[in-house]
């Protein structure tokens, strides 16, 4: 797809998404047991940028997770990124990218161990993990997560329904209806872990 097309298309939706206004809320289950939720804030867009946040807390026996994401985009084309994960109270991983003039750096603040070798990562990024939960992936064969600071492999495995695989080797299906995400599905060493748009949050 021709950039300026594409371009056209992403500030299409977001515009849509903007002027929707409203918070998008998914229940998350683990092995089918409520064990959170996941909160996807309006699109603020204007003046050629916009702004895309994604929040979920996960509340079990063992673990009390939160999780923030955030885009920045201007023009279609990601400005910075962020990514962080606690656990019980304690910051776990921390990733942030800032688009330089050329290039993309990504900074690891937390204790994780930096990859080595990382392969270049596409400039200029359109398209995000955070943002798949605003728009559909159309066309798109590759994406950013700003959590692991690397491109991930997006495939179309049926109408509606993406195969996203992490670059930790784990593989996520995302599934949209009218455009719109509605179930987001993976797995935790073993166990099933779903994102299920509420009802209410339904376009």
């Amino acid at each position: 797809m021709h950039k300026s097309i594409s371009i056209l298309i992403v500030s299409l939706t977001l515009l849509q998404f903007s002027a929707h206004g409203q918070i998008i809320l998914y229940d998350i289950l683990l092995a089918g047991r409520d064990v959170g939720e996941l909160k996807i804030s309006p699109a603020q867009a204007g003046g050629g940028s916009e702004s895309l946040r994604v929040e979920g807390g996960i509340n079990t026996v063992f673990y009390d997770v939160v999780y923030v994401g955030e885009n920045y985009f201007e023009k279609g084309i990601l400005k910075t990124s962020m990514s962080s994960q606690e656990v019980n109270g304690k910051l776990k991983e921390k990733t942030k990218t800032i688009k330089n003039q050329n290039s993309y750096q990504v900074i690891y603040a937390d204790a994780r161990s930096v990859p080595k070798d990382n392969p270049p990562l596409i400039h200029p990024i359109n398209h995000t993990v955070t943002s798949l939960y605003y728009r559909e992936p159309l066309e798109m064969t590759q994406i950013y997560s700003e959590r692991f600071g690397q491109m991930c492999v997006v495939k179309k495995v049926s109408p509606g329904t993406y195969e996203v695989v992490m670059p930790d080797g784990k593989k996520t299906l995302f599934s949209y209806l009218n455009g719109q995400c509605h179930e987001v599905r993976s797995e935790i060493v073993g166990i099933s872990l779903v994102f299920r748009i509420r009802p209410d949050s339904l376009r």
